[in-house]
C-alpha cells in the first residue's frame, strides 16, 4: 500500500493563520491474477419471507449458488435463511466438491413463506461467524439480503437492529443488500456502515447477480484490512475536523482514522481540516506539518502479517505575494465529495425532524459554493440531493438514491446502486468497479453454470429445507 498526504495549498502566507484541508490518499496495487489469494469465509443471510416468492427468490438463490461455485478449497461458506423463523441451511464449512454440492442442493430447495425476522437472521449469521473455528485472520463477511421491513423476531425497529449488530459484530463484517423500494434502504445502508461492509440497492431480480458478483470479487481481492491511519500534527498546526465519514478518534493534535478494508487497485481519500499558525519568517522550502503512519493487516501465505506505511504532509510558508490563492483542483474535488456526504447527513437529519426548507436550503447553499469552486459534477449531485429533501413525499421516495449516494461517495470502488446515484457517482469519479469485480461479474453472468445442473430446479417449488 502506498500512502501520500497533501494539503490543498502548497504555498501559504507565513504571516497569518491559514485554514486548509489535508487529503490522505491510500492506494493499493492491482491484484496479481497468478498469485494465490488468501481464503475467505462468506455467510449469506437470505430473506425468504412471502414477499420474496417468485423471481426475487429465484435470482437470490441463483446468486448464492454462483457464489458457492466461485469459492476455492480453503474457503468457508455457510447459509442462513429467515422468514418468521430462522434456519441454518449450513453452518460455515470448508468448501470442497462434496460440500459445495450438498450446500447448493440445500439452497435450491428453499422456498418463500412467512414474515420477516431480520434480526434473528442477522444474529444467527453473526453467531456462526463468532463460533466457527477458522484460520487466524481469515476475513468473515456476512451478507444480509432482504426485500422488506423487520416485523418479527428479536429486533423490529431500526434502532433495535443497529444495537443488535453493534453488540454481536465481533471480528466479522456485514454487507447489506436491499431489494426494491419496500426494503428500508436507509437502515440497510446504516447497517452496512456499522458492519464495516458494503451496501447494495437491488432494483430488479437480475441485479442480485451483479450485487453478489461485485461483493465476492471485492472480498476475494482484499489487499489490506483493519487499517488504522494515525495523524500527528506538528507544532503550530491543529487538526480541526475529520471531514470524511469514517470512524475517527482523537483531538486537535493526534487523530486515528479506521478503515475496514482496501481492495486491490482501490484508491481511497481521507479528508481532514487543518489550521496552520503563522511563522516568524518566510521559508520557501518544504516544512512538515503532519506525520501520517498507516498500520494494516494482510494475509500472506496463510499467515497474518502486520505492515506499515508512512508519509509526511508538507507546505511552504512564503511571502504574501508568492502564496497560492486557490486550492489544488484535484485535491479540492476530493474535499468537495467528502463535504457532500457531511451536508447530506445534516440535511437528512433536518428532514427527519420535518424541517424540509432548512434541509433543502443547506444543500442548495453548498451547491452554490461548489459551482464557485468549479466542481460542477459534484454540484449536480448536490442539486439532485436538494430535491430529495424539500418535502415529505420526495424524502420518502428517494431512499434508494440517497442511500446509494452516501455509501458510494465514501470510497472509490462500486457496488450495485440506484441508477441515478450510480450515474452521479461515476461523474464524480466514484463507483468504479475494480478489474477483479468486473471479472467476477462476467463470470457470474456466463451462460454455462460451472458448478453443474442443480440450479435448474430453482424455479420449481419444492419441499422446504
Amino acid at each position: 500500500m502506498k500512502a501520500t498526504a497533501q494539503l490543498t495549498f502548497e504555498k501559504i502566507r507565513f504571516d497569518q493563520s491559514t485554514n486548509a484541508h489535508l487529503v490522505v490518499r491510500l492506494a493499493a496495487p492491482p491484484a496479481q491474477e497468478a498469485a494465490a489469494r488468501p481464503p475467505v469465509c462468506v455467510i449469506p443471510v437470505l430473506d425468504v419471507s412471502g414477499s420474496m416468492e417468485g423471481e426475487k427468490l429465484h435470482h437470490a438463490r441463483e446468486s448464492i449458488l454462483k457464489l458457492v461455485d466461485h469459492l476455492s478449497p480453503g474457503d468457508f461458506c455457510g447459509v442462513v435463511v429467515f422468514s418468521s423463523q430462522v434456519h441454518t441451511i449450513s453452518a460455515p464449512t470448508a468448501m470442497g466438491p462434496v460440500e459445495k454440492g450438498a450446500l447448493k442442493a440445500a439452497v435450491g430447495r428453499v422456498q418463500a413463506e412467512g414474515n420477516t425476522n431480520m434480526g434473528g437472521g442477522l444474529l444467527s449469521g453473526l453467531d456462526h461467524a463468532r463460533v466457527t473455528k477458522l484460520p487466524v485472520g481469515m476475513p468473515v463477511r456476512v451478507i444480509l439480503f432482504t426485500d422488506g421491513l423487520a416485523n418479527a423476531g428479536p429486533a423490529k425497529t431500526g434502532e433495535e437492529l443497529k444495537a443488535l449488530l453493534t453488540a454481536n459484530l465481533g471480528e466479522a463484517t456485514v454487507s447489506a443488500f436491499g431489494y426494491g423500494e419496500d426494503a428500508d434502504q436507509e437502515l440497510l445502508q446504516e447497517l452496512s456502515n456499522l458492519g464495516k461492509g458494503n451496501y447494495a440497492y437491488v432494483h430488479s431480480p437480475e441485479d442480485a447477480l451483479t450485487a453478489f458478483a461485485r461483493e465476492l470479487g471485492g472480498l476475494l481481492s482484499t489487499h489490506a484490512q483493519r487499517i488504522e491511519v494515525h495523524l500527528t500534527a506538528s507544532p503550530g498546526v491543529e487538526l480541526t475536523e475529520v471531514v470524511t465519514d469514517v470512524d475517527a478518534t482523537g483531538d486537535q493534535k493526534d487523530v486515528v482514522l479506521r478503515v475496514p478494508e482496501l481492495l486491490a487497485e482501490e484508491v481511497r481519500d481521507l479528508v481532514l481540516g487543518v489550521r496552520l499558525g503563522p511563522r516568524p519568517v518566510a521559508l520557501d522550502a518544504p516544512v512538515a506539518v503532519a506525520d501520517v503512519d498507516v498500520g494494516f493487516e494482510r494475509l500472506e501465505s496463510g499467515h497474518l502479517v502486520r505492515e506499515t506505511a508512512s508519509c509526511k504532509a508538507v507546505v511552504r510558508f512564503v511571502e504574501p505575494g508568492a502564496a497560492q490563492l486557490t486550492p489544488d483542483p484535484e485535491l479540492d474535488r476530493a474535499v468537495a465529495i467528502a463535504q457532500l456526504v457531511r451536508v447530506q447527513i445534516e440535511a437528512e437529519e433536518a428532514a427527519r425532524r420535518g424541517q424540509f426548507a432548512q434541509a433543502a436550503g443547506v444543500v442548495r447553499l453548498f451547491q452554490s459554493a461548489l459551482v464557485t469552486r468549479g466542481h460542477h459534477q459534484v454540484a449536480a449531485a448536490a442539486g439532485r440531493l436538494a430535491a430529495t429533501v424539500h418535502d415529505e413525499g420526495a424524502f420518502q421516495g428517494s431512499r434508494a438514491y440517497r442511500s446509494s449516494l452516501r455509501k458510494g461517495s465514501t470510497r472509490n470502488v462500486g457496488s450495485k446502486y440506484d441508477a441515478q446515484a450510480d450515474a452521479d457517482l461515476r461523474a464524480m469519479g466514484k463507483g468504479q468497479s475494480t478489474e477483479a469485480q468486473l471479472r467476477m461479474e462476467r463470470s457470474f453472468r456466463a451462460q454455462e453454470n460451472p458448478g453443474g445442473g442443480s440450479h435448474r430446479l430453482d424455479r420449481r417449488r419444492s419441499s422446504r429445507w
